[in-house]
């Protein structure tokens, strides 16, 4: 930088100085030029009255040095030249009582006679400018490279530079302090996920092995002929509700895992939201019963265009979970609405509800809010961690109301046309 910014400084200076030459050069020749016209005018008047005087032969004595004349006659034929060897770069004529003409020339100044007579005095300028540009360009950018090379980059203060640097300063320690709290999010992020990340591989290591333990114990009993034959059956039964339960748990994780990385978009197509609710409450009618829970539809078509299989899963889990964690003789209703802008889906159930202290977790993987009772409810406790990121896959806004003992209400608000891109960051909000 120091090299580069003398060089400029330098060849800015000789630039100017070279003008500066041209400049002086050009005026001193036009101030030459016309002292030579002043002279040559004085010159030509006493030669005109010498030879009005004397005639042609009195221009031999008056006949100035440097100076050609010439007498010229009426007809322009030449009567006298006093030196035909000098050019008439610069002339003045006068004209005589005869008729003719009296014509007084030299050779002039040129800018090449100036620069050739003022060679040596230029050559001496010329040294003396370049040194003291080379000076002064050396002593220029030291005075603005050494103060940037005091300045601590990496912790900047004010307080030590010149007040010309320092809303530099300034500027450097804002940056500074916008990419320290850039990286603390950074890592407090990182951290985050790899907590998640660690949380996550525990409970998926609990929730597998809890039915695969079961599965081998039973299956063990069996093969070991200590199951009684009454028994086998019973048996046989807990290792195909064990193994379902492992596929459902397999089965979720695959989805979610799916919905995360959104690699690229589903297939979006137009839809209607009530025709998909209305073969989510089909699917779920007989376990709905079991529970002695009633389901009931209400709303418009909902036309949306949106992925089918993920508002599918939305869904169906939406309505499992509120089924789930109902009461004998409760209800769940699924209503849907819509506007210019958007459809709305609102799954409502009479269940336990969500103590509001636990509402910012419920749709973290795994979490459950009455882990009492989770195995007999069954579930793999990703039911809304999916909703949650199929929600932002189709750029959807999940909001959550919720009374202990009376009830929750879960509503996901569709856009008519989804513009979620692959990556953007889930768009919920929890209340």
């Amino acid at each position: 930088m120091k090299q580069r910014m003398f060089k400029s400084i330098f060849l800015a200076a000789m630039a100017v100085f070279l003008m500066s030459v041209a400049i002086f050069v050009a005026l001193h020749a036009v101030n030459m030029r016309r002292d030579n016209l002043r002279h040559l005018n004085a010159e030509a008047d006493l030669a005109a009255a010498a030879a009005a005087a004397g005639g042609v032969a009195a221009l031999e004595d008056v006949a100035p040095a440097a100076c050609r004349i010439r007498c010229l006659d009426a007809d322009g034929a030449v009567r006298y030249d006093s030196d035909p060897q000098i050019p008439a770069n610069v002339r003045v004529t006068r004209p005589l009582s005869d008729g003719g003409t009296l014509e007084l020339s030299n050779s002039g100044y040129t800018a090449g006679h100036l620069l050739l007579q003022s060679f040596t005095p230029l050559l001496i300028v010329l040294v003396l400018a370049v040194a003291l540009s080379a000076l002064l360009a050396s002593r220029a950018s030291r005075s603005v490279v050494e103060p940037l090379s005091r300045i601590d980059f990496t912790h900047p203060d004010e307080r030590d530079v010149d007040e010309e640097l320092k809303p530099v300063v300034r500027r450097l320690a804002e940056q500074n302090r916008q990419i320290r709290r850039q990286m603390e999010d950074l890592n407090a992020e990182h951290d985050r996920q790899e907590r998640q990340r660690r949380e996550f591989t525990a409970n998926v290591s609990h929730e597998l092995k809890t039915p695969i333990t079961s599965i081998h114990g039973f299956a063990e009993l069996i093969r070991d002929g200590l199951a009684k034959p009454e028994d086998v059956s019973r048996f046989a039964g807990k290792i195909c509700d064990e193994a379902r339960r492992l596929m459902d748990l397999v089965g979720d994780i695959l989805r979610l895992s799916r919905l995360e990385e959104r690699g690229q978009m589903p297939v979006m197509e137009p839809m209607s939201l009530r025709e998909a609710a209305e073969q989510t409450v089909e699917q779920l009618s007989a376990e709905a019963l079991r529970r002695q829970v009633r389901l009931q539809l209400t709303g418009s078509s909902g036309r949306l265009v949106a992925s089918k299989k993920i508002v599918a899963e939305i869904l169906h889990n939406l309505t499992d979970n509120a089924i789930k964690y109902n009461r004998p003789g409760g209800a769940v209703t699924l209503a849907v609405a819509e506007d210019d802008n958007q459809v709305t889906l609102t799954v409502a159930d009479t269940g336990i509800g969500i103590p509001q202290e636990e509402l910012p977790r419920i749709f973290e993987r795994f979490y459950r809010v009455d882990k009492s009772h989770s195995r007999e409810l069954g579930g793999t406790g990703l039911g809304l961690s999916i909703v949650k990121h199929g929600a932002a896959c189709l750029g959807a806004a999940v909001t959550v109301e919720s009374t202990l003992g009376v009830g929750t209400t879960i509503t996901v608000a569709f856009p008519r046309t989804s513009q979620q891109s692959p990556g953007q960051s889930p768009k919920n909000t929890e209340t």
